[in-house]
C-alpha cells in the first residue's frame, strides 16, 4: 500500500511539475510576442490623412504630441462564445503597435485564485495566431495560417479607435472617404488586403466599425465567413488620451447583430 501511494505521489508531482512548465512557456510566449510590437518608427505624423480622420486622431491626442511606441490598456470584459450560452467575465490586457501594425491581446477567465482558461490573440511580424489553453497550460484551440493572419490584422484595424497615435503614425495603412461618408482604411496582406469601415457619430468620432467577410473558424473542413460589426462608445480622457472607454464587437448572422465581446478600458497608457 505504500509503495502504491509513494507512486501516486510522484505522479501528481511530474504532472504538477509538468503543468507548470507548460504554463510558463505560454507566459513566456507572450511575452516574446509583446516584445516584438514597438519597435522602430517614426513620431513624424502623416500629413495624407483623411481631414476627418486627422481630426479625430488629433482630438484623441488631447493635446499632446504622438509617440512612436506602443499602446498598453487593460480591459474589464465578458464574452459570449455561443448566442445564449451565458456572458462570462474575463480579465485582459492588450498591446498595439503605433508605427507598425501589430497587437498581442492577453486574456484570462479565473475564478477564484483558480485560473481556468488563458487566451493569446496576436497579430506580429505580418502573421496572425490564437491559441488558448485550460489552466494556463493545456491546449484546447489553436488557430494560424493566411485566414487568421487576414482576420487578426482586421482586428488591429477595427480597434483603431483605441490608437489615435497609430492613425497619425503608421504609414502602412490606407485610408479614404467613401461616398457614403464611412471612412475606409485598408491594410495591404497576402493576397488579400484588410478592410474595414468606420461610420463617424454626429461629433466626429469613430463610432461603429463594419467589415465583410471576416474568418470565422471552420464547420466540417470548410472555412467559414462572416460579416463583423463593432461599436465604441464613452469617449472620454485616459491616460493622457481620448478614446472610446467602452466598446463591443460581434457577427452579423442571418442579418441580425450578436455581440460576443464586450468590455471598458480600466488602464491605459503609451510608451
Amino acid at each position: 500500500m505504500r509503495w502504491a501511494l509513494t507512486i501516486l505521489g510522484a505522479l501528481v508531482l511530474v504532472i504538477w511539475a509538468a503543468h507548470l512548465l507548460s504554463a510558463w512557456q505560454f507566459r513566456r510566449l507572450a511575452a516574446g510576442l509583446v516584445a516584438e510590437i514597438g519597435q522602430g518608427g517614426t513620431a513624424v505624423p502623416r500629413e495624407d490623412l483623411p481631414a476627418a480622420v486627422r481630426a479625430f486622431a488629433r482630438r484623441g491626442l488631447s493635446g499632446q504630441a504622438p509617440l512612436a511606441g506602443r499602446i498598453r490598456l487593460e480591459q474589464a470584459a465578458e464574452m459570449e462564445l455561443q448566442p445564449g450560452g451565458g456572458w462570462q467575465a474575463i480579465t485582459a490586457r492588450q498591446t498595439i503597435g503605433v508605427s507598425e501594425t501589430g497587437f498581442v491581446w492577453e486574456a484570462w477567465q479565473s475564478k477564484g485564485p483558480l485560473l481556468l482558461v488563458r487566451v493569446i490573440d496576436a497579430f506580429t511580424a505580418g502573421h496572425g495566431r490564437l491559441q488558448v489553453r485550460l489552466l494556463g497550460s493545456v491546449p484546447v484551440a489553436r488557430a494560424a495560417g493566411p485566414e487568421v493572419d487576414r482576420g487578426e490584422a482586421m482586428r488591429y484595424l477595427a480597434e483603431l479607435p483605441w490608437a489615435p497615435d497609430a492613425i497619425l503614425l503608421n504609414r502602412d495603412l490606407r485610408w479614404r472617404v467613401l461616398e457614403s461618408g464611412e471612412i475606409e482604411v485598408l491594410l495591404k496582406i497576402g493576397p488579400s488586403d484588410a478592410v474595414v469601415r468606420f461610420e463617424l457619430d454626429a461629433s466626429g468620432d469613430l463610432a461603429v466599425m463594419r467589415a465583410e467577410a471576416r474568418y470565422a473558424g471552420e464547420v466540417g473542413g470548410a472555412a467559414l465567413y462572416k460579416d463583423w460589426e463593432g461599436r465604441f462608445t464613452d469617449y472620454g480622457e485616459i491616460g493622457g488620451r481620448r478614446i472610446p472607454r467602452r466598446g463591443e464587437v460581434g457577427y452579423m448572422v442571418d442579418g441580425v447583430y450578436q455581440p460576443y465581446w464586450r468590455g471598458r478600458i480600466t488602464g491605459y497608457r503609451v510608451e
